[in-house]
């Protein structure tokens, strides 16, 4: 029986955190041997070269087991994840302080 090698992260896009709470952006090109892949990382202004990651860099985590690396099937799904991650958070005020039932007046 022939084994079939599934392949789930070519073409996906990511965001990869850094240390100093900004992220990068990129997409996993294509697989270089068994868990390692060619990735290309956005730049600025000119087409970056490819970068070989394997899958123990992309599980990795921090102290805390967030993970570093986000993939993404479509480059408007990370967009929008990097919409809602850049949007100022807004404080939300709670009320605690409880008013009565209002009851209806027999007039």
């Amino acid at each position: 029986m022939a084994q079939t090698d599934v392949d789930n992260l070519t073409g996906m896009f990511f965001t990869l955190d850094n240390p100093d709470g900004s992220y990068g952006t990129g997409q996993v090109i294509r697989r270089a041997a068994d868990g390692v892949y060619f990735v290309r990382f956005d730049g600025n202004e000119v087409t970056l070269p490819l970068e070989l990651v394997t899958i123990g860099d992309m599980l990795e985590t921090t102290a805390d087991e967030y993970k570093l690396w986000r993939f993404f099937e479509t480059a408007e799904e990370r967009e929008k994840w990097m919409d809602w991650l850049d949007a100022p958070s807004r404080p939300r005020v709670l009320s605690l302080v409880r008013t009565p039932p209002t009851t209806p007046s027999s007039d």
